[in-house]
């Protein structure tokens, strides 16, 4: 089993995709940026590694999620997602062919891939996510 991070990177009620190219496992899916966990590297590292290789940005961890375990015909991962803010940098695609923002309710209706998609679907994340958010909006009144 692959071990591997992913950020769900918010801006009021709205989660930050990204598109993957061709020649990615996931061709043209969308999904929440991250990627996989190098020995002796913990899951926050190595999720703050990630975006700033894959997006150029900084982020903060507001909260952990749920991991979920996902079979691929490939490969078998554990993907293990936080909710993050922006802290720094400037959006650039170094990785990935398209980004844009999301509403969470909306989330449902993209092309994710599988493991991303079953992540939004738990109904821990799904509560986790909308207080988040609410929280966020009341804070930004």
């Amino acid at each position: 089993m692959i071990d591997v991070t992913c950020a769900l990177i918010m801006k009021g009620d709205k989660v930050l995709l990204t598109q993957n190219g061709p020649e990615s496992d996931h061709p043209w899916q969308w999904e929440f940026p991250g990627g996989k966990i190098k020995a002796g590297e913990s899951d926050e590292a190595c999720i703050k590694r990630e975006i700033e290789e894959e997006l150029d940005l900084k982020i903060k961890i507001e909260r952990r999620m749920r991991a979920i375990e996902h079979k691929y015909s490939i490969k078998t991962i554990r993907l293990i997602p936080f909710i993050c803010s922006i802290s720094g940098g400037t959006l650039r695609l170094n990785e990935h062919v398209a980004n844009k923002w999301v509403h969470i309710e909306n989330l449902k209706n993209e092309n994710l891939s599988e493991a991303d998609k079953r992540l939004i679907l738990i109904p821990e994340n799904k509560s986790i996510l909308k207080e988040y958010t609410r929280e966020q909006m009341n804070n930004s009144r």
